[in-house]
């Protein structure tokens, strides 16, 4: 009977032209020391010299392995030892190879490789050694003719385990760029936000490389590597820094950016987490997404974790993002500042811990983020606007099978409904992010200033330029000049009426469509909840299957309509003060009184917030107008200040202060939370503008309105060193 006979070029093959490349073999021997329970791993690369053709050499610290694993694991190709216990010899690890093929990476990298292993056994400890020139692969005919010799010697004598792999006359020439490429290789390896059980730390010796060696070794090595490191701690924003001149910073995904999401994937594909604006309030937003369809055939993909930052690329994002990172923009500059959110970009896939190349890298869009952009860039997130982490479990578990080639997973149908969970749940929270830049104004041009045209109307370079003239012809000139001036002056003054009038009812406006909007949105939950407790009513009490899932989820819909009608009614409060109906006439009423009204409808919010109220309002100011809108404006104005309070950690202070300037009363309330960027600083009062995660973004507009139709206005201090709101208020005369 017939029988394969593998041939010995099949090991150079599986080495030497499976693996990808120099650093995938680098990364399969780091992922061997994981396996044996090493703490660390030390890599050292030395450049062809005059005695030798360049070395590599890895070394660990782990249980080592005995004359008997050598024999019948690490020379067998395709084991299966690591497949049948998936956890390391200790029980703390997850072990990373499975495939049995990992170590004869290492062909790819040399032609002769040394190996010397120390283990305990039996309290004594045995050290193992061979050598092996891959060249006898290509020379002999099959396996069974290969003679591989091992030594082995046995002490007493207390030794330190592990494995010390030398691999000689190397393949590949280590540049400064293929350098850089392991160097990020081993940084994106592992990742902090999966904190492994056991502490595993790799070192980079790159000593030996200088810039007194020729080209293309002519390069210092750790100094390359000391910038490398830098960059990292730069971009995690960390005040930890390099303990060891070798060791490889692991790639941290940046402490900052604009939103983040995170939650987990159960095994059959419902989604639950969190998705928070951190440019905005940075308070987590609820998250529920369920699973599509498991269609017939189909492998599910297992429970995952997410992880994910986004980023905002226009400049003033960026800025602020740097800003929050306690870096100075100005220092890199925005083609720069990009940049170093583009080396930090990428989703990558991990498992136990450790990354699955090449998911993750600045340059693969495996989810296809930048197809999907081009068709709508306004509202799609970019391969280079988000980074993170998603986590998958075992094989067995996932389905999701690592190619031997160790590029990527292979594309089954498991692999596809993965793509198809991420990508759905990116588009609902693009849906989030779009709807909040709306409301924010970002990219929205400024609006137009009239107090430039006041400036230049003043005429002042003129009147400067004049007063160089012999006096007496100063003068006919100067009259002329203080009267187009004043006439100008009065023609801006009815301008800015009338850009005031304007902005009113274009407030009005912007009011009603956002009211419609926000109305509709509530409206949907009412509707759909009433017509599935009208349709389910005759199985509610009903003795089967179907009657057992409407009592489950009949609360629900009361909850939905409950949470939906609490919304309306806050909706509709918000308008009272603009609402046009007939209040009478306006009458005198109590600044301090109309304060302390405002303070005791908010008392409960102000408790559980911890804030400390400071009220500074002379009880004998009387104002003129109507109290209901100041009350209103006030609130809203408070109600803003605690939210914003409520995101910080330190003491939090209102102060409420009164002071007259001519015939207005002009109030001042300022809080020590978060401070309003200057450049929001009149759009804060257009309808639909919100920073919230949440907010409707009327609260100041209708604010603002309610002053203006008592003769009054709001408006935001941009000198105070707090955020500090200002009414202006008509006093009683």
């Amino acid at each position: 009977m017939a029988k394969l006979k593998p041939r010995a070029r099949l090991i150079r093959t599986i080495g030497d032209k499976l693996i990808s490349g120099p650093e995938a073999a680098i990364i399969e021997l780091v992922k061997n020391s994981y396996d044996a329970d090493s703490p660390s791993v030390n890599i050292k690369l030395t450049p062809p010299s005059n005695n030798h053709l360049g070395k590599i050499v890895v070394q660990d610290a782990g249980h080592g392995m005995t004359y008997e694993n050598i024999l019948n694991d690490w020379l067998e190709p395709a084991t299966d030892t690591k497949s049948k216990h998936q956890k390391s010899k200790s029980g703390k690890r997850t072990v990373l190879g499975a495939k049995g093929v990992g170590r004869f990476a290492s062909a790819s990298l040399g032609k002769t490789i040394k190996l010397t292993s120390v283990a305990q056994i039996n309290g004594k400890y045995q050290t193992s050694s061979l050598k092996l020139n891959w060249d006898i692969f290509e020379t002999n005919k099959y396996l069974d003719d290969i003679d591989i010799n091992i030594e082995e010697s046995t002490s007493s004598a207390p030794a330190q385990t592990g494995v010390l792999i030398e691999i000689l006359n190397l393949s590949n020439v280590w540049n400064q760029k293929k350098v850089r490429n392991l160097i990020r290789e081993l940084r994106r390896l592992a990742t902090p936000q999966s904190e492994l059980d056991t502490q595993f730390n790799i070192y980079l010796d790159l000593e030996s490389f200088s810039e007194n060696l020729q080209y293309p070794y002519n390069y210092d090595g750790p100094q390359l590597l000391f910038e490398t490191n830098r960059l990292a701690e730069v971009l995690e924003n960390s005040a930890e820094k390099t303990t060891s001149s070798n060791l490889i910073k692991p790639y941290r995904i940046s402490k900052e950016s604009d939103y983040r999401l995170t939650g987990s994937f159960d095994e059959i594909g419902n989604f639950t987490g969190t998705f928070t604006i951190v440019r905005g309030d940075n308070k987590p937003i609820e998250l529920a997404l369920n699973a599509p369809k498991l269609e017939f055939g189909e492998l599910s993909c297992g429970p995952i974790e997410v992880d994910l930052r986004l980023y905002d690329l226009e400049k003033d994002s960026v800025e602020k993002l740097f800003e929050r990172m306690g870096l100075n923009f100005s220092d890199f500059g925005l083609r720069n500042a990009r940049a170093m959110i583009a080396e930090n970009t990428g989703i990558g896939i991990y498992r136990t811990g450790f990354r699955i190349r090449p998911y993750g890298e600045p340059d693969n869009d495996w989810l296809k983020l930048e197809n999907r952009r081009v068709q709508n860039p306004s509202k799609r997130i970019g391969h280079g606007q988000v980074s993170g982490s998603i986590s998958v479990g075992a094989e067995d578990n996932s389905h999701l099978v690592e190619r031997s080639s160790r590029e990527g997973l292979e594309t089954n149908s498991a692999y596809e409904r993965l793509v198809t969970l991420i990508t759905n749940l990116l588009v609902k929270v693009e849906q989030k992010r779009f709807d909040f830049r709306a409301k924010a104004g970002i990219s929205r041009k400024p609006a137009k200033n009239i107090g430039k045209a006041r400036e230049i109307a003043s005429l002042e370079s003129l009147s400067k330029a004049v007063s160089e003239l012999p006096e007496e012809a100063q003068r006919p000139l100067l009259l002329k000049i203080e009267s187009e001036s004043k006439a100008l002056t009065k023609t801006l003054d009815e301008i800015e009426a009338y850009q005031k009038l304007l902005e009113s009812r274009a407030a009005l406006g912007m009011v009603v469509a956002q009211v419609v909007h926000d109305g509709r949105t509530y409206l949907e939950p009412i509707s759909s909840s009433s017509k599935s407790i009208i349709s389910n009513a005759p199985f509610l009490l009903e003795d089967s299957k179907k009657g057992e899932i409407v009592r489950k989820y009949y609360p629900t819909y009361g909850e939905k309509i409950l949470h939906a009608s609490t919304g309306l009614r806050s909706l509709f409060k918000s308008l009272d003060p603009i609402s046009g109906r007939r209040r009478g006439r306006p009458v005198k009423f109590s600044a301090l009184d109309t304060v302390k009204n405002a303070l005791n409808l908010l008392e409960e919010e102000v408790f559980d917030s911890n804030i400390t109220v400071n009220i500074s309002v002379d009880s004998t100011l009387n104002l003129y107008g109507y109290s209901g809108d100041l009350q209103s404006a006030l609130m809203n104005i408070l109600q803003n200040a605690i939210h914003w309070l409520s995101t910080i950690q330190r003491e939090r202070v209102i102060s409420i202060s009164a002071k007259v300037e001519d015939v207005y009363m002009m109030l001042s309330v300022r809080n020590n939370g978060p401070l309003i960027d200057e450049a929001d600083a009149d759009t804060i009062f257009e309808a639909g503008f919100s920073l919230k995660s949440e907010g409707h973004g009327l609260g100041l507009a209708i604010a603002r309105e309610a002053c203006r139709y008592n003769q009054g206005d709001l408006f935001l201090s941009t000198i105070s060193e707090e955020t500090n709101f200002t009414v202006k208020f008509p006093i009683y005369q």
